[in-house]
């Protein structure tokens, strides 16, 4: 091997490879890191198709997963309406398309097969990379997008690619994926194809009646949840099963543990929230016993939730919580 650059390991089954796209090899990359932080002495060699070596050439970047990504970045650029077709199309629409001429004949037969080698290329992964059986370190991946079956170098990258293809205003689809977050980013599709078009103060009145939207989505969902914990610790409970104690000179009821179990008030803010039921059942004897057991019960679940310890050790009904 020649002193003046070194090469990554190419396993076997890669050879003749591409490394950013898995086309057929044409040339290998000498790549050198610009600026150069971790002061890199010689170009590290990378296997390039004809293509990703043109691109990876004109690329300046401080480290190899940057220059993937760029290189990356460019095959989506140059391809974009070969990855469209299977925005607006499924395989099988395709197929079953009518065109007629021979131009658009040509699209319907060879147009599904242009897309899935362009999603190819942009979703190669390549192999991990190594120098002389030594792993190079800090590579990573942690910042790609996926979306649709497509893979995007970023969040960033993702947006704007999108934003072309549904042609929707990038800002517009920003401020709706900041709202929404970027695991719903078909979502955000669907909002703003049907908004986009919209002049700015009509776009805005969108934008403030999905922050309620959400708003209220949150809030139910918070409800649900307290809802399916109260069913999950609602159950009958025989008298006999519960221990009476005395905590703080305080007789705690069984009575109104038993109430307490069967109707999913296990926390002091569970039981804040039934204080009106609770009241209304045990009134029924009278005013002094319900306030005495609600009394003694706000004492009882403060002991629970302030001291794990005697919970374990000390609470004679703990095991029917």
């Amino acid at each position: 091997m020649n002193a003046s650059y070194v090469s990554i390991d190419v396993p076997f089954e890669f050879r003749h490879t591409c490394w950013f796209c898995g086309e057929p090899y044409y040339e290998s990359h000498a790549f050198m890191a610009k600026p150069n932080y971790d002061d890199q002495v010689e170009p590290i060699m990378v296997p390039c198709c004809q293509e990703c070596f043109s691109f990876a050439n004109d690329i300046k970047v401080s480290s190899l997963d940057i220059l993937r990504d760029k290189v990356k970045e460019k095959l989506h650029k140059k391809y974009q309406k070969h990855l469209q077709i299977g925005v607006n199309w499924t395989k099988e629409e395709l197929e079953d398309s009518e065109f007629e001429g021979k131009a658009l004949e040509g699209f319907r037969e060879s147009g599904w097969k242009m897309f899935e080698i362009a999603k190819e290329r942009v979703n190669y992964r390549g192999w991990t990379v190594s120098i002389d059986g030594i792993p190079v370190e800090g590579l990573t991946t942690a910042f790609q997008f996926e979306f649709d079956g497509i893979v995007y170098t970023s969040l960033n990258h993702a947006v704007t690619q999108l934003a072309t293809a549904y042609a929707i205003p990038q800002p517009y689809l920003e401020q709706v994926i900041e709202l929404v977050g970027r695991d719903k980013m078909a979502y955000a599709l669907r909002f703003c194809k049907t908004t986009y078009g919209y002049s700015p103060a009509e776009r805005e009145t969108s934008l403030a009646s999905l922050r309620a939207l959400l708003a209220e989505e949150k809030a139910n969902q918070l409800a649900s949840t307290v809802n399916k914990k109260r069913t999950k610790r609602t159950k009958k409970i025989a008298i006999s099963e519960i221990k009476e104690l005395i905590l703080h000179r305080t007789m705690i009821s069984p009575y109104a543990i038993q109430w307490a179990l069967e109707h999913g008030a296990t926390t002091l803010q569970l039981l804040a929230e039934q204080e009106d039921a609770f009241f209304e059942h045990f009134n029924q004897e009278s005013e002094l016993t319900a306030f005495t057991y609600f009394n003694g019960l706000q004492i009882y679940l403060e002991q629970r939730e302030i001291d794990p310890e005697w919970v374990v050790q000390s609470d004679p009904n703990n095991h029917l919580f």
